[in-house]
């Protein structure tokens, strides 16, 4: 799957450890509807110095990838780091003089490694990377290219992005693979329309989604072994941001006329629409959702089973919240603060 998103014996488990490991946030953080989970939350440590941190992915069973901050003026700046079975990982930044001294964090598998984007001191533009014997390293681009980025691995160790090169003077994506076995190349998914695209996830069967652009609108494909095929979208859909893949199902932003629609395609490849819901993130292998809902007040997030909305989560009075990660453990994840003036904290959910 596309370790960005992701058993109930594990999920007490993986709470246990969490809670023993790093402290609980005060019982009024969150909120829960009746009957639903109550949505226990654990903050992950973070080094001494470090200002603020977030998760970004899973490896679906107790361990979580995000970045930590030491703040903008700081040498060690933005770095990878990985929180599992009570330790953490710093992977650091690239250590480039061309690069800016913090990274993006998009994916991590079962293995620990990570996967996501740094950026160029001169342009900004990323440069997708990894990491390999405890530190990040460039991953290889095609001929021509400007700019790359890592979007998704799976346990088998494939990584999936983008690498951008200049076609009759325009920026063109070329949706690729790092392939595990054959580690130092990168590989351009054949089989697609010749139109800008980026791979955005992976599943475990080695299944690609590709986001395909064309002049007005964008497609979404899912890729396999060079063959692809195009994912149906609602009535009047314009564009679509992909959000997640895990165990054949797949989740979207969709733009419909004015409109945006969260929206899944469970194994039968049909898009339904996710009910109450705003902005969807990740999706773990049993089909559980998160993102925000339509609470106007855009406080409120939610934890669907499929397209039904099955609980909520919301800002208390003292701490702010936002939901980005379902891991495969049961457990939720992204980030917290409080306020006024608190700094994010990277943080993890479990169910009650």
């Amino acid at each position: 799957m596309m370790r960005r998103t992701q058993g109930v014996a594990r999920v007490l488990l993986s709470a246990a450890v969490l809670v023993a490991a790093v402290g609980v946030v005060g019982p009024g953080a969150v909120a829960a509807e009746a009957g639903a989970c109550a949505w226990q939350p654990s903050v992950l440590p973070m080094p001494a110095g470090a200002l603020a941190g977030a998760v970004d992915a899973t490896d679906g069973s107790g361990g979580y990838a995000g970045t930590i901050s030491y703040g903008a003026d700081s040498a060690k700046g933005g770095r990878a780091v990985l929180w599992k079975d009570g330790k953490l990982t710093d992977y650091g930044n690239l250590a480039d003089p061309a690069y800016q001294n913090w990274v993006g964090v998009h994916g991590v598998n079962d293995a620990g490694t990570v996967v996501g984007a740094a950026y160029q001191e001169s342009t900004g533009f990323p440069s997708a990377i990894r990491s390999r014997d405890g530190r990040l390293e460039r991953l290889p681009e095609l001929p021509g290219a400007f700019s790359s980025r890592a979007e998704g691995i799976n346990d088998r160790g494939d990584i999936v992005g983008a690498v951008d090169t200049e076609v009759d003077g325009a920026p063109y994506s070329h949706p690729v693979i790092w392939p595990a076995d054959r580690p130092g190349t990168v590989v351009e998914l054949t089989g697609l329309p010749a139109t800008s695209a980026s791979a955005t996830g992976i599943d475990q069967d080695g299944t690609v989604t590709v986001e395909a652009t064309y002049d007005v609108k964008q497609e979404l494909y899912l890729w396999k072994g060079g063959s692809a095929r195009r994912l149906p979208l609602p009535d009047g859909a314009r564009d679509v941001i992909p959000r997640g893949i895990s165990n054949g199902r797949v989740i979207a932003q969709v733009g419909v006329g004015a409109d945006a629609r969260s929206v899944l395609w469970d194994r039968d490849g049909q898009p339904r629409v996710v009910e109450r819901a705003d902005d969807i993130r990740g999706i773990n292998r049993d089909g559980r959702i998160v993102g925000r809902t339509d609470d106007p007040s855009r406080r409120q997030f939610g934890v669907w089973q499929g397209t039904a909305l099955a609980s909520t989560l919301a800002w208390s009075s003292n701490r702010g919240l936002e939901l980005t990660v379902s891991s495969d453990d049961g457990t939720l994840a992204g980030r917290s603060w409080t306020f006024p003036g608190g700094r994010d904290e990277p943080t993890v959910w479990a169910c009650r």
